[in-house]
């Protein structure tokens, strides 16, 4: 049985997790650019002097799988993850997801995706995630992403 768990990020997961963003699939399926490596370091550093940012590495038997993230910013709390493609259909983003919402209790939560990224739409609606409206949008909202909201 797969064990799937969350733990702090540390400096010997960063060289996974750089892997995980630069894969092409990966970065497709997250609507994100992968960072070249200096810039991935840099970035990671940022958020990790962030206090309002939480962050958990995932791992899976032993093995670092991806992370899931939380920042703030004036749209609110947000959530994001990203799981290693070599992981995916297994259901190990909903169960990490479940895990990180355990710690992370602020409410509401945000998140939003690709209107492709139809396997993250799923992980997010398993946690109790609702699709907003048009009309309950963030005002910069891209045309091709779907908005989310945990809201109890």
């Amino acid at each position: 049985m797969t064990e799937v768990t969350l733990r702090p990020i540390t400096p010997d997961d960063l060289p996974a997790l750089f892997e995980n963003q630069y894969d092409p699939a990966s970065a497709a399926m997250a609507g994100v650019p992968s960072k070249e490596e200096a810039d991935f370091y840099a970035h990671r550093e940022r958020v990790q002097a962030n206090p309002d940012n939480i962050t958990r590495v995932v791992v899976v038997d032993g093995e670092v799988a991806g992370d899931v993230v939380s920042w703030a910013d004036e749209g609110g709390r947000h959530v994001g993850y990203r799981i290693a493609q070599r992981f995916w259909g297994r259901g190990i983003a909903t169960v990490a997801l479940q895990l990180f919402l355990k710690e992370v209790i602020e409410r509401p939560l945000n998140a939003d995706l690709v209107q492709s990224n139809v396997g993250s739409r799923r992980v997010l609606e398993k946690n109790g995630f609702r699709l907003l409206g048009p009309d309950e949008q963030p005002a910069e909202a891209e045309p091709d992403s779907y908005y989310f909201r945990l809201d109890a």
